[in-house]
């Protein structure tokens, strides 16, 4: 049987798979926990997406065409859906502080931050540098694992939340979805997959 050396098929010509990834919620400074960010799992994310609008500009002697002018840039919304589990309520509280008159049970106050950053990490498969090599007697940290694709989300809030239906024919899990609102992202790239070279955090 004839063998197929194939050099072209490398880990660096791999397409970065998006089922591994890791979220990091980081306070502003008007949080009373600002030090203390929070890192959580999520079953899926959306909504990493930017648009520029163009104004379309018409000028006389040099009207052939109609120029295209960039405009301003929006970013949508970003999804983030997870199961429900006990103990984990930190989205609840976080969409409390927009509407402590009318929830009693919220306890920080009137004009508590509401916004963060986030630090979206879109780790490498199968890991190439961790330094446990992979192996299962130690559980791998974030630190120990490359990162292709880092994504920093500049003053978000939750706009929506929502939970899934209750049905007593059903057989399946709750999930809590929520949408961040904010006011734009920026994301690194690794360069290759050595731990020197992982996607490094943005300032």
């Amino acid at each position: 049987m004839p063998i197929n050396n194939n050099t072209l098929s490398t880990l660096m010509t791999d397409p970065v798979r998006n089922f591994k990834f890791l979220v990091t919620f980081l306070p502003t400074s008007d949080w009373k926990d600002a030090s203390k960010p929070a890192k959580m799992g999520f079953v899926s994310l959306s909504g990493l997406t930017v648009t520029t609008e163009s104004i379309a500009y018409r000028e006389g002697g040099y009207n052939t065409n109609v120029h295209q002018i960039p405009g301003q840039s929006a970013f949508s919304p970003i999804t983030l859906s997870k199961g429900v589990m006990l103990g984990q309520s930190s989205n609840a509280k976080w969409m409390k502080r927009l509407f402590s008159v009318m929830t009693p049970s919220v306890t920080s106050g009137v004009g508590a931050g509401f916004r963060c950053n986030l630090d979206i990490q879109v780790l490498s498969h199968p890991n190439p540098q961790g330094s446990t090599g992979g192996t299962s007697a130690q559980a791998e940290t974030p630190e120990d694992q490359h990162t292709s694709l880092r994504f920093k989300v500049y003053n978000a809030w939750i706009s929506s939340l929502a939970y899934s239906n209750l049905d007593a024919g059903a057989n399946t899990l709750m999930v809590e979805e929520m949408s961040l609102v904010h006011e734009g992202w920026d994301v690194s790239y690794a360069t290759d997959y050595t731990l020197a070279n992982t996607a490094k955090e943005i300032n």
